[in-house]
């Protein structure tokens, strides 16, 4: 029997020209990522247009509340600089100790795997 498997929150940028459809997909992909991963998604947190560091604020409260140890994007854009200069990844390397997923990363890793026959 194995135990619990461990937390995972999700973050991404609902862009302007992003449709409903296309935030249902992506935030799909995060959940594959995290069953790939062996982790349970336990939230998405989706920064949209106006409020932004709102969501990215709330994932660090989630993270520092729950003991999270990952966190999944779909891309690494999702957690580069939206005003001040500071890159939200460095605000999670700096406030967290959380390990960061990208999604992109992974299903690249995963067809490489694929294709040389590797599991």
């Amino acid at each position: 029997m194995t135990g619990p498997k461990p937390l995972a929150v999700g973050y991404l940028r609902q862009y302007r020209s992003m449709t409903c459809d296309q935030l249902i997909r992506a935030k799909g992909r995060l959940a594959e990522v995290a069953e790939l991963e062996g982790l349970y998604l336990c939230k998405v947190f989706v920064e949209r247009f106006g409020t932004d560091p709102a969501a990215f604020d709330a994932l660090i409260r989630s993270v520092r509340r729950r003991g999270v140890g990952v966190v999944i994007v779909p891309t690494e854009a999702h957690l580069s600089a939206v005003g001040s200069g500071v890159t939200k990844l460095e605000r999670l390397h700096r406030e967290t100790t959380v390990r960061v997923v990208s999604a992109d990363l992974i299903q690249g890793d995963v067809v490489a795997r694929l294709a040389t026959g590797g599991a």
